[in-house]
C-alpha cells in the first residue's frame, strides 16, 4: 500500500515521466529483455526511492488499476498486462553502473514481479522469460549486446585473460 500511496502522490504531483524504448536506462532494458510481457517504464523524480515495479492490473484505489490511472492522468496507453516500471530520475539517469548494483537490482525487481504470481497468476512467473530453449537465443543476444554496452569495462580485461590462456 506504501507504494501505491506514494506512486500516486507522484503521479497527481505531475512528478512522473514517460520514458520511450530509445531512452531507457541499462535496468530497463535488461529487465525487458527478460520479460515475456510488455514493459512501460516511468521515471519518478524523486531521489529517495529504488527502483520498483507493478503490474498494470495492480489496484492503487479500489476499482482503479495502474494502467487506467495511467491512462486518465497521464494519456499513456499501457498494453495489458504489462509490467511497469519506476526508476528514480537518479537511477534512470546513471551514466553507469556496477555490475553488482544493477544485478542487485534487476534480481530484486524479478523477484517482486515473480511474486506478484500469487495474487496474479496470469502476471508473475509467467511475465518472466523461461530458461532454456530456442525462443531465448535473440533474447540472450541482446541481453549480451546491453551488458557489453554497459559495463564495457568488464569485457575487455576478459578478452585479454581468454586470450594469454
Amino acid at each position: 500500500m506504501m507504494r501505491s500511496d506514494a506512486l500516486l502522490e507522484l503521479i497527481w504531483g505531475e512528478a512522473i515521466e514517460v520514458r520511450g524504448p530509445d531512452e531507457m536506462s541499462p535496468l530497463a532494458r535488461l529487465l525487458g529483455a527478460l520479460l515475456t510481457v510488455p514493459m512501460v517504464t516511468l521515471v519518478a523524480h524523486a531521489d529517495d526511492t529504488r527502483p520498483f515495479a507493478m503490474m498494470e492490473s495492480d489496484e492503487l484505489l479500489p476499482d482503479a488499476p495502474l494502467g487506467d490511472i495511467l491512462a486518465e492522468e497521464l494519456g499513456l496507453d499501457v498494453p495489458r498486462d504489462a509490467v511497469v516500471l519506476i526508476e528514480p530520475i537518479g537511477f534512470a539517469d546513471a551514466a553507469s553502473f556496477s555490475g553488482r548494483a544493477l544485478g542487485e537490482e534487476l534480481g530484486r525487481l524479478l523477484g517482486d514481479i515473480a511474486a506478484t504470481c500469487t495474487t496474479a497468476p496470469k502476471g508473475g512467473f509467467d511475465a518472466i522469460r523461461p530458461v532454456g530453449g530456442d525462443p531465448l537465443r535473440p533474447v540472450l543476444r541482446a541481453l549480451t549486446r546491453d551488458i557489453a554496452r554497459i559495463l564495457p569495462d568488464t569485457r575487455v580485461p576478459r578478452q585479454e585473460e581468454l586470450r594469454a590462456r
